[in-house]
This record gives C-alpha cells, sequence and structure tokens, in this order.
C-alpha cells in the first residue's frame, strides 16, 4: 500500500488502521514491524492513543532502526491469538 495520507504525509498509525478496517474489514489489535511493537490494543489508553498517533516510521527511529521507504508490517485482528501474524501475508507499506 501506498502509506501516504491526503496530506502528502507519511501515514499515522490510526490512517493505517482505518484502511485496514476499511478495505479487508478487519480489526487490527496489533501492528508490528519485525520484533517492534508499532500498536497494541492490549496498552493503557495514552500509550494506545500515542501510538496512533505517530508516524509509522517514527516508533522505529526510536527503537534505533534506520528510515526506510519500505515497511513490512504484520498485524494481528481481533479474535486471533499472537500466533496468527505469521499466518497472514505482510502489509508493505511505501513510504513517501
Amino acid at each position: 500500500m501506498q502509506a501516504v495520507s491526503a496530506d502528502g504525509q507519511e501515514m499515522t498509525v490510526q490512517e493505517v488502521l482505518d484502511w485496514l478496517q476499511r478495505t479487508q474489514g478487519w480489526t487490527v489489535t496489533m501492528l508490528l514491524r519485525g520484533h517492534t511493537v508499532i500498536y497494541d490494543r492490549e496498552e493503557d489508553e495514552e500509550t494506545r492513543t500515542r501510538q496512533r498517533a505517530q508516524r509509522l516510521s517514527e516508533n522505529l527511529e526510536g527503537a534505533g532502526e534506520p528510515r526506510r521507504r519500505e515497511l513490512e508490517l504484520y498485524y494481528v485482528c481481533e479474535g486471533e491469538d499472537a500466533e496468527a501474524e505469521n499466518e497472514r501475508p505482510p502489509l508493505i507499506c511505501s513510504l513517501p
């Protein structure tokens, strides 16, 4: 997917979650890049609010990962366990 919002900026985590809900009908409970958690619905409200507002690469840059033009994201949907992330194809996000 082209992870570019209407304003030409990199999408936020919330925009990706909304896109997955709108296009696939999936309610994502966890979004990851490798072992780095980008969003986790089980976190407290303050943490979830912060996670959803971040641009996709912000969390990764904070974890010391170099900036990339493409991100390979894994996700767990409502009703699935964490092992399901390995059963779905990754979501490839192209960044501006």
